[in-house]
C-alpha cells in the first residue's frame, strides 16, 4: 500500500503559492518521510520556471499533476499584521483530491500548513476512509477565535477543517469526495439548509457538510486528526533559523504583539505573505 501527500497551489496575484508549496513540502518530506505530490496549474509552472523554482519542485515533489485553473470564485480579504489586501480565491476543487492522488492513501494538506513532527504518521494505521481535522486551536488563546471558527453557522453543525484531511481510495471516500463537489456545486442551495453564508466559498464548508451527510445528518462516533495549532493571519512571522519559527503575536487583534516560537508543533500559519517573506533563505537552500 502506497501512502503519501498532496498539496494543491495555483498562484494569484498577491500570494506567491508555489514558494509557499514548496516550503510546506520541505517540512513535510523531511519529518513524515512520506512522498509528496502538487496539484498545480500551468500558469504556476511558467511563473515557478521564470522564478527559478522549478528544479526545486522536481526534486522536492514525487508527482506534479497539471490541473485546468480553478474557475474564480470570490475574493479574500487577508492580512499580514496590520496590514489588508484582497486576493482572488482559487482553491475550490479539492474535491478532485481522491481522482488525483496517486496514493492508496493520502494526507492532504494546505501550503501555509507546516509539518515540524511526525505524530501524523501514526494517523495512516487507522482504518476509517476519512479523517478531518477536528478543530483548530489558537496560538495564543481560543477567546482570539470566532463562532464561526467552531461551527459553520450560528445554528448549525461543527466546523471540521479541510487544512488536513486523511483519506484511502476506498468507495466511502469516493462517494464523500462527490459530495464535496455537490456541495461546491450548489454552495447557495446548501447555504439555505444549513444556514451558511454563501458570500465566500470555504473548502472547510464543504467538507464539513459532506462529512454530516455521510454520517447520516447526526453527530457520529469516528476519529479525527488532531486539532490544527493556528496562528492567525494577523500575527507575523518574525524569524526563521534552525528550524525555530518565532512569531510576533497579536493579543488582542489591536497590534499588541509578543514574542513566540516553536520548533516541534505543526503549525497553520494563516499570514502567508510573512510565511513566503521570512523563509526566502530556505528556499535558497533546498
Amino acid at each position: 500500500m502506497t501512502e503519501g501527500i498532496l498539496i494543491y497551489c495555483f498562484n494569484n496575484t498577491e500570494v506567491d503559492y508555489a514558494k509557499m508549496s514548496l516550503i510546506s513540502a520541505y517540512f513535510a518530506g523531511k519529518n513524515l518521510k512520506k512522498p509528496i505530490s502538487l496539484v498545480t496549474d500551468q500558469s504556476t509552472i511558467d511563473w515557478m520556471i521564470t522564478s527559478d523554482l522549478y528544479s526545486k519542485a522536481e526534486r522536492l515533489f514525487d508527482k506534479i499533476i497539471l490541473q485546468e485553473r480553478p474557475r474564480y470564485t470570490n475574493n479574500r480579504i487577508l492580512h499580514n499584521g496590520p496590514a489588508k489586501y484582497t486576493v482572488p480565491f482559487l482553491n475550490n476543487t479539492r474535491y478532485s483530491a481522491y481522482e488525483l492522488s496517486p496514493y492508496d492513501k493520502t494526507l492532504l494538506i494546505d501550503s501555509d500548513f507546516i509539518i515540524l513532527n511526525d505524530n501524523l504518521n501514526e494517523y495512516f494505521k487507522i482504518q476509517q476512509p476519512v479523517i478531518l481535522g477536528e478543530s483548530i486551536q489558537d496560538i495564543y488563546d481560543d477567546k482570539r477565535l470566532g463562532y464561526l471558527d467552531k461551527f459553520i453557522s450560528e445554528t448549525s453543525i461543527k466546523m471540521r477543517w479541510a487544512t488536513t484531511v486523511l483519506f484511502d481510495k476506498s468507495e466511502e471516500s469516493e462517494i464523500f469526495f462527490d459530495l464535496v463537489k455537490t456541495v461546491y456545486e450548489n454552495y447557495n442551495t446548501f447555504s439555505s439548509i444549513f444556514r451558511f453564508s454563501p458570500l465566500q466559498y470555504r473548502n472547510d464548508v464543504s467538507f464539513s457538510v459532506a462529512e454530516h451527510i455521510m454520517n447520516g445528518f447526526i453527530p457520529a462516533s469516528r476519529y479525527y486528526l488532531p486539532s490544527i495549532l493556528t496562528t492567525l493571519d494577523r500575527d507575523i512571522l518574525h524569524s526563521f533559523e534552525n528550524n525555530k519559527f518565532t512569531f510576533l503575536i497579536d493579543e488582542n487583534l489591536q497590534e499588541n504583539y509578543f514574542l513566540t516560537a516553536i520548533s516541534t508543533q505543526n503549525i497553520h500559519i494563516m499570514n502567508k505573505k510573512s510565511l513566503i517573506d521570512r523563509t526566502d533563505k530556505l528556499l535558497d537552500t533546498l
